[in-house]
């Protein structure tokens, strides 16, 4: 089993609304990036919800599906517009988090400080950032050295052995210069139980302990920003460097059929990136430079019903840099150009009990392009394009290599409160090296495997409006994606092993709903999105010729939606999570139970920049679900994906301390 994949399978517009000290809404607001595509900004001192982990931070967006396997620490997973988690790009201060070594990130091991934020392009994304990706790509920025001084601590304890901390300091250090500090940590037993399909019988439910699914994280993260100078010049620039290094230790359960008691996974993440910027004729020029390293370290018992190795040590080691100009040659044309590479290895290490993937390099040069034009006072247009080259090469002896275009166009008119958005374009990707070559049993590679690739257009509208004391925001937007070539892991055979395919060709179409709604002491924040997907390349067979099955592990519906009342220092909230309509296989035949979960949570300021909280998720201890069988109705635990079951009622307790300059 692959340490970093311990589970089988795995810009735009933004609705927000701004709150005061107290966390009261002020304003409902459309802001973001027009144009170019549709994105989503979520913001970690602006949530209706206390917030565990990284995955929590998005999981509240349109478009956004994160999938868990098991309690907030477990292995976690995004999708956006219904596609696989290794279809998603992933940056942290610029730097790639995923690649052709780690396809599938996971978001429990992402850190959360105070402050952070998280931006999410949905299909399309600028292409100065990058290499994109079929679903898409999610961009989590570290505190901004610019940001006001000020210190921020959350701490938080809860059920199952929780324990939170999370602290962040900015501070000015003379001569201009800026320096932002944040730690954090975190550990958990996850020893909830949940139904055991196995000895359950019709009429009598049998429940057990989830063992061997406990955690602890422990990150930090730096960053400052200089003013530097040239020689004697009155002219400079500016100097960014940011540096975050990470450790966990995560128990790994198995699933509910194939449990693993005995699996640890330890892991280490050290990154670092530095930006120097300075003007330019009518803009300003930038060169950044950027490093990774990440250790993975496998410990199991001989003779574990796990797949993997006894012990497996590996490691993953990136490098890159870019160089680009942005700016405004014209008062109505905005251009970005920017010329990048970069270069990553995966190198096993010691194997026991199993035999070790090959190690693999690729090596990658991009250009890109982003330009937006003013071509009236209410109508702008967008486009964006890149040309990729990249040349994989295994110490098995394969490789392969390709250059390949991408690119997108956009396209944009406001009508009073109401704005008008469409883009269209075709985005890329190169199978990864867990695709290419497998993992040690779990993961079936296939070195023929062939990039996968997609056109995508979407178009949709968004509108604010106050009313008196009524405002109000809602942004609709639909979407079609036509894939060929599109890389998904099939399960294969028992005990959850999954084989990386081509499926040839693919079809999801979608409707992606934000909307915010605020009168007097209420507030309602709902996101919605229908999905609808097709295997054109697979056919089940029915009376009268073909029907074309779902994509496996995409639910038709995803709804998160808050109610928050607000009455002087308190605050009182009701939280609805539904997911349904997805299944585990490829031809549509295994149902995964429907979700539907409420939370809910009351906050209250005691003091000056001291608030007290108490959060609720799972309200009524939801663990099991019933889906119409073959056979007659079964049931089985609730889950993100089959077989790994989500916890029951949770409470987590939970102070924060704002410094006056850290109030938004």
């Amino acid at each position: 089993m692959r340490p970093s994949l311990a589970t089988t399978l795995a810009a735009g517009a933004m609705l927000a609304v701004p709150v005061d000290a107290r966390g009261q809404a002020e304003e409902v607001t459309v802001r973001g990036d027009p144009v170019g595509d549709w994105a989503s900004r979520a913001d970690e001192r602006t949530s209706a919800r206390e917030l565990t982990d990284a995955a929590s931070l998005v999981e509240p967006l349109p478009g956004v599906h994160v999938r868990r396997f098991g309690a907030d620490d477990a292995f976690t997973t995004l999708s956006i517009r219904g596609s696989s988690s290794n279809e998603v790009a992933v940056l942290l201060a610029g730097v790639p988090l995923t690649g052709g070594a780690d396809p599938t990130l996971d978001l429990a091991t992402l850190p959360l400080w105070p402050g952070a934020v998280a931006r999410v392009h949905r299909s399309f994304a600028p292409a100065a950032l990058g290499p994109g990706s079929l679903g898409g790509t999610l961009v989590l920025e570290p505190p901004r050295p610019t940001s006001p001084p000020a210190t921020d601590v959350w701490a938080a304890a809860g059920s199952f052995g929780t324990g939170r901390i999370r602290v962040g300091d900015l501070r000015d250090v003379g001569s201009g210069a800026r320096v932002v500090t944040a730690v954090s940590a975190s550990r958990a037993s996850d020893d909830f139980t949940y139904l055991d399909p196995i000895a359950s019988t019709p009429g009598h439910d049998v429940y057990v302990a989830r063992d061997n699914a406990g955690h602890a994280a422990a990150n930090a993260l730096a960053s400052w920003a200089v003013p530097v100078s040239w020689g004697r010049s009155s002219s400079g620039g500016n100097l960014a460097v940011t540096a975050l290094a990470q450790a966990r230790r995560q128990e790994l359960p198995g699933t509910a059929l194939a449990p693993t008691p005995f699996a640890r996974l330890e892991t280490d993440r050290e990154l670092a990136s530095a930006e120097l910027s300075g003007a330019a004729g009518y803009g300003a020029w930038s060169v950044r430079g950027w490093g990774r390293r990440e250790g993975l370290h496998l410990r199991d018992v001989v003779g574990s019903p796990a797949l993997g190795p006894s012990r497996a040590d590996d490691s993953i080691v990136a490098a890159g840099g870019s160089v680009g100009w942005r700016g405004r040659p014209t008062q109505d044309v905005g251009i970005e150009a920017r010329v990048d590479g970069s270069g990553e290895r995966f190198e096993p290490g010691v194997h026991e009990g199993g035999v070790p993937p090959p190690g693999a390099t690729r090596a990658s040069v991009g250009a890109a392009i982003d330009a937006e034009w003013q071509a009236a006072p209410a109508v702008a247009v967008a486009g964006s394009g890149r040309m990729d080259a990249w040349k994989d090469a295994a110490s098995d002896g394969t490789g392969d290599g390709e250059l390949r275009p991408t690119g997108h166009v956009g396209v944009e008119d406001t009508l009073g409160p109401v704005t008008l958005a469409a883009h269209g374009g075709a985005t890329a990707r190169p199978p990864s090296f867990v695709e290419r070559y497998g993992d040690r049993g779990a993961f079936i590679g296939d070195p023929s495997l062939r990039p996968e690739s997609a056109w995508t257009v979407d178009a949709g509208a968004r509108v604010s409006h106050r009313l008196g004391d009524a405002k109000g925001a809602i942004e609709a937007v639909g979407f079609a994606t036509w894939a060929e070539e599109l890389i998904t892991f099939v399960p294969a055979g028992a005990y959850g092993r999954a084989k990386a395919t081509n499926i040839g060709r693919a079809r999801l179409v979608g409707v992606e709903v934000d909307a915010r709604a605020a009168v007097g002491p209420l507030e309602v924040r709902a996101s919605y999105a229908w999905l609808v997907t097709t295997d054109e390349a697979a056919c089940a067979a029915v009376t009268r010729g073909c029907e074309r099955p779902p994509l496996p592990a995409r639910p038709e519906h995803d709804l998160v939606a808050d109610a928050v009342v607000r009455i002087g220092p308190a605050s009182a909230r009701a939280g609805l999570d539904v997911a349904s309509g997805m299944y585990a296989d490829r031809t549509g035949s295994i149902s995964v139970p429907a979700r539907v979960l409420t939370s809910a949570g009351v906050r209250l300021d005691v003091a000056s920049g001291v608030r007290v909280a108490i959060d609720v998720r799972n309200v009524f201890d939801v663990r099991a679900g019933t889906y119409d069988g073959v056979l007659g109705p079964v049931r089985e635990p609730i889950g993100d994906f089959y077989q790994y079951p989500l916890p029951g009622r949770s409470v987590l307790v939970s102070v924060r301390f704002t410094s006056p300059g850290g109030r938004p």
